[in-house]
């Protein structure tokens, strides 16, 4: 009478290494991006910025907290977790457009445009340029989430050099909204 061999064992080792490896393989591969930015939660939002961004700067209401990468750093992030009382995101873009109209020197809107971000009921971009007091162009952007029929929104508000598509996605990508009940 001959023997069955088993072979049993030796299929879930192996599957069970292939499993770790792969496991491992793939979480190296998105460990560099995690290192590069920082959730923060401010009010009712939930959103990455850039890790290097460590210096907290002074702002005024309704932003609730700022960073950049250094104190003469141009580049900076301001985040509103309480942004206001709106009706829709276009609402609350319109009134950070008026406001810079007035106070930015040589503020040119680039672009506007709806976005998807979780928890809002409408979202939006707005990219624009201005000049600095050196009459150096600046690239900035405000993402905007706003909730219907609570009439409160979030904010991001972003200033570069020169636009940063690749930050400006993470930072949309990140976005969480959470309104008040």
């Amino acid at each position: 009478m001959t023997r069955p061999r088993r072979r049993g064992p030796h299929v879930p080792a192996l599957l069970t290494a292939l499993i770790t490896a792969l496991a491992f393989g793939l979480g190296g591969c998105s460990q560099p991006a995690d290192q590069d930015y920082t959730s923060v939660t401010t009010g009712m939002l939930v959103v990455d910025r850039p890790a290097g961004w460590q210096d907290v700067i002074p702002v005024q209401a309704p932003w609730a907290v700022g960073f950049r990468p250094t104190p003469t750093a141009v580049e900076q992030i301001q985040l509103s977790g309480d942004f206001g009382h709106f009706v829709t995101a276009g609402e609350a873009v319109g009134s950070l457009i008026g406001q810079a109209q007035v106070g930015l020197k040589e503020f040119h809107v680039v672009e506007t445009r709806d976005l998807t971000v979780q928890g809002a009921t409408t979202a939006q971009v707005v990219r624009y340029t201005i000049t600095d007091n050196q009459d150096s162009q600046l690239s900035g952007e405000w993402i905007v989430a706003n909730q219907w029929p609570a009439q409160q929104s979030a904010a991001v508000s972003i200033l570069t050099p020169q636009y940063q598509p690749d930050l400006e996605r993470r930072v949309v990508d990140s976005m969480r909204f959470s309104p008040k009940s």
